[in-house]
């Protein structure tokens, strides 16, 4: 007998995992719950969220018929506010198991509380290690040695339930947010496919977490102004600045001199250079048909760069920006 479950996710981060949920043998997936679309961009075009968009690309009408049984189809939700909800879905959909993989609001009590298995959040970090909304970003930024994706069951505080299985990576200080990501959504779906059985029968039991060795992160920590890489910023936290905020918000720079004084130039792709650091930080400069940002103690070369209004190119495609 297949247990009926909902899962809950929005970002890139939960499309492998849903994918998985949509081929376990034990789940019967029977509804999504994702953001609503929003507007993006200049022209403020409405975009679904990834885990509505893969559904969608993949054809999803055809893949909710193949992964439901005669009980009814599998259903998209995209509420406003999960909270405002609540009662209905839980009503409509009588969920024996919860997944939830970065989804982006508060899920209220009654729905951590309802299903028999519990409500299950895949937490990309090896918790109690950056708790909060960006863990695999700030894994980066702090220049961690290792990190891994952690299977919770939830309480209504923030990433504190007990630990049911945790996979462990080292990281070797060239991944970007975007390349973890993948990584860790990976892992996500090898325990899935490995422990959630164990969890089902009651052989795996949640571990509660040491709080002592507990450490935070927020949405805050990834804001726009905080990808600004300035004067005072070391070349060894700009290189990680670049792969943390890559491929949003990306790091940027504001040109210092020159006719482009006041303008951005983002920084898509680096490199620390051998090369010493001996003008003001902040300088952009060439050597040997690399475009280098002169740092307060050392340089980064910049290989992929966009300056505001222009397209993103080579570094070496952007050398005109040296005085």
């Amino acid at each position: 007998m297949k247990i009926k479950t909902i899962f809950i996710g929005t970002s890139e981060f939960a499309v492998p995992i849903l994918n998985a949920c949509l081929n376990h043998e034990l789940l019967d997936l029977k509804a999504v719950i994702t953001q609503p679309d929003r507007p993006v961009g200049r022209k403020q075009d409405m975009q679904a969220p990834p885990v509505k968009s893969e559904l969608q690309i993949t054809n999803y009408p055809a893949r909710i018929s193949s992964h439901s049984n005669a009980g009814g189809e599998l259903q998209i939700e995209q509420p406003e506010s999960i909270k405002e909800v609540a009662d209905e879905i839980l009503e409509k959909y009588k969920p024996e198991l919860i997944i939830v993989a970065s989804y982006g609001q508060i899920i209220p009590k009654s729905i951590l509380n309802y299903p028999k298995y519990g409500c299950l959040n895949f937490h990309g970090s090896l918790l109690p290690k950056l708790r909060g909304a960006v863990p695999i970003q700030m894994s980066i930024l702090n220049g961690l040695e290792k990190t891994g994706v952690t299977l919770q069951k939830m309480v209504f505080k923030m990433d504190e339930g007990p630990i049911i299985s945790t996979r462990e990576i080292a990281l070797t200080g060239t991944e970007t947010y975007e390349s973890l990501t993948k990584t860790l959504a990976e892992l996500s779906v090898e325990i899935l496919n490995e422990d959630l059985r164990d969890w089902i029968d009651g052989t795996i039991e949640a571990k509660e977490q040491n709080e002592q060795e507990a450490t935070y992160c927020y949405i805050k920590d990834t804001a726009k102004d905080k990808a600004e890489i300035t004067a005072d910023t070391s070349v060894e936290i700009a290189e990680r600045m670049v792969r943390a905020f890559y491929p949003w918000p990306v790091a940027w720079i504001t040109i210092k001199s020159g006719k482009n004084e006041g303008k951005r130039l983002k920084i898509f792709k680096s490199r620390i250079s051998d090369l010493k650091s001996e003008e003001n930080a902040l300088t952009v400069s060439m050597d040997d048909n690399n475009l280098v940002l002169k740092l307060k103690d050392g340089c980064l070369i910049m290989e992929e760069v966009q300056l505001e209004g222009k397209d993103k190119r080579s570094g070496e495609d952007y050398l005109w920006l040296v005085d």
